[in-house]
């Protein structure tokens, strides 16, 4: 996945989605959904639904070897490129897988990020314990244009034109920033927690965020082996009562012994009564 160019899709579909109609009311929505696993690795998606009108008029407005279309699909960070229509919107989607979670790169508008320092990176923390995991997510969402940024372009320039349209209405620019997390999720600063799990951010222009989560992973197979263990046991103890029980009822349901008598006395005891006669 080249992580460079993931922030730039926030910056192009915006720009041209946006130029074509500025006394619109209609918004552009970026959807952002990453899903971390256990050992850090994951899947990114982004999707963007611009007004198929939009497209339409982008056709005849752009000048350029490329229509608006084109430039959106080369906007889309590397991955499995995906597109869908429905009556209003036409939806751009790539999906991307990523080895290691602490090496992707932030979300931003300006791609002030293409070199960033390590705290623009997300950062997952896992700390190991007998019966669970804690697990610490923090990650970061800049959609503000850099002043400086802004500064350096002409006035008249796109990114000017952009951050004044966008600025006098924020709302055109609609982001949601969804994390799927490999745990449950206990502590967020999230606008929404779905099944325990996903947390939500909805996000306008000029919004920077920090992105954080906490939670607890459950191990299971430390409480099966305990369960294997006591069954161990107990089976163990069953055999010991079982036999001590036998072995007590055996000896009170034995016979008493019957006295031997020797004949020879017996016969020598009714010779000496003859005798005595």
């Amino acid at each position: 996945m080249n992580i460079s160019r993931l922030p730039k899709i926030l910056m192009i579909c915006a720009f041209f989605s946006m130029l074509l109609l500025i006394t619109s009311c209609d918004q552009t929505i970026i959807d952002i959904h990453t899903e971390v696993h256990a050992d850090y690795s994951g899947t990114r998606t982004i999707e963007v639904a611009v007004k198929t009108e939009y497209l339409q008029r982008g056709e005849v407005v752009l000048t350029g070897e490329k229509t608006l279309y084109e430039e959106i699909v080369a906007a889309l960070p590397d991955g499995d490129i995906a597109t869908r229509q429905d009556e209003n919107y036409t939806y751009f989607r790539s999906t991307a897988a990523f080895d290691d979670i602490n090496f992707l790169q932030h979300v931003s508008i300006d791609n002030f990020s293409e070199q960033p320092p390590p705290r623009f990176y997300a950062k997952m923390v896992r700390d190991d314990y007998f019966f669970h995991n804690d697990f610490y997510y923090d990650d970061y969402i800049d959609l503000l244009v850099d002043e400086s940024l802004l500064a350096a372009s002409e006035r008249d320039s796109a990114l000017n034109r952009l951050d004044a349209l966008l600025a006098a209405d924020p709302e055109l620019l609609v982001v949601t920033y969804a994390v799927k997390l490999p745990f449950h999720i206990l502590e967020s600063n999230a606008d929404e927690i779905v099944n325990n799990q996903t947390a939500i951010w909805n996000l306008g222009y000029g919004d920077e965020r920090r992105i954080r989560a906490e939670g607890r992973r459950t191990k299971f197979l430390p409480y099966f082996l305990l369960a294997v263990l006591g069954f161990i046991i107990l089976f163990i103890l069953f055999l010991v009562f079982a036999l001590s029980f036998s072995s007590r009822r055996s000896r009170k349901t034995r016979d008493p012994q019957k006295p031997i008598y020797s004949y020879d006395n017996y016969f020598k005891k009714g010779q000496y009564k003859d005798y005595d006669d």
